[in-house]
């Protein structure tokens, strides 16, 4: 089955990134799953194998201009277009504001906010050549809600947020490109237990100032089983990625589970798709 659609995937090395390149790859679309550091491609090729599929695995560091401008150059000489971006690399890193350094707060912005951008300037060209295109971008519900030990990773969500939000008004109407925010709520994957360790190798002072605080956190997440009861797994957030890429609904923004949604419910109960306030802006902003 070939579905003539070429879908880039960033971040394809574990987790989510993995299962939606080999979920799109089972459905026939032509896959090029891409991430920082090939010497990480065992699981991705391995389940590649056991289900059957063949999908193109190539360097992409979201962190590199040099290195996307270099991906999205070869895929376009090879495929001559890119109809589906998803943007899915990121990392988290849980640490009060006060503790963190220069350093660790910039490359949290980097992997989840700049480099979506990078990505996205990448393929605009050749998707508004084509006058048609979807970049869909995975977000967290920790772009929407601030939470606790958080605060960098969630600012860096919700700058992705307006971002898309911003662009989603007018790449539509205008050149045909759809933009769709992902928010998962908690992933059964390493995504939090890197997060929780990131900041082991080099313990400040402020640990011992937060320590207390940081405590209750962690262990009300634990009492309340956050992630042994509520979390997706990476495939089943995959599955919704895949969904969005397959029917591509109006929505701009798409909560993946009942737990999403709940927790997010005071900020986008009245409009939990995006759709309204987005139209609204259109006809506000634009006219349309």
């Amino acid at each position: 089955m070939s579905l003539d659609q070429v879908v880039l995937v960033t971040g394809c090395s574990s987790g989510v990134g993995l299962h939606t390149a080999v979920q799109l790859a089972q459905k026939g679309y032509t896959v090029i799953a891409s991430m920082r550091d090939l010497k990480k491609r065992d699981a991705l090729d391995q389940l590649a194998a056991k289900v059957g599929v063949e999908l193109q695995v190539l360097a992409l560091d979201v962190e590199s201009g040099t290195s996307i401008t270099a991906a999205v150059e070869k895929i376009i000489n090879q495929y001559q277009k890119i109809d589906v971006l998803i943007n899915n690399a990121g990392a988290g890193h849980l640490n009060a504001l006060e503790a963190m350094t220069d350093a660790e707060i910039a490359r949290t912005f980097e992997i989840n906010f700049f480099g979506a951008i990078r990505c996205i300037r990448a393929v605009l060209p050749h998707m508004r050549q084509a006058q048609k295109g979807h970049v869909i971008s995975v977000s967290s519900v920790g772009g929407i809600v601030g939470q606790p030990f958080n605060e960098v990773y969630c600012a860096a969500k919700f700058a992705l947020e307006g971002l898309v939000e911003s662009l989603a008004v007018y790449m539509e109407p205008f050149f045909g490109i759809k933009f769709t925010l992902i928010e998962p709520a908690g992933i059964k994957s390493d995504f939090f237990k890197n997060a929780t360790e990131i900041n082991k190798p080099a313990p400040s002072a402020l640990d011992a100032v937060y320590a207390s605080a940081l405590k209750t956190y962690l262990d009300t997440v634990e009492k309340r089983g956050s992630f042994e009861k509520y979390a997706q797994t990476s495939e089943e957030v995959a599955a919704v990625i895949v969904n969005t890429v397959v029917h591509r609904p109006a929505d701009l923004r798409v909560l993946t589970s009942p737990v999403a949604k709940a927790f997010t419910h005071e900020k986008t109960g009245g409009d939990p798709s995006g759709c309204i306030l987005q139209q609204k802006v259109r006809t506000g902003l634009l006219g349309l």
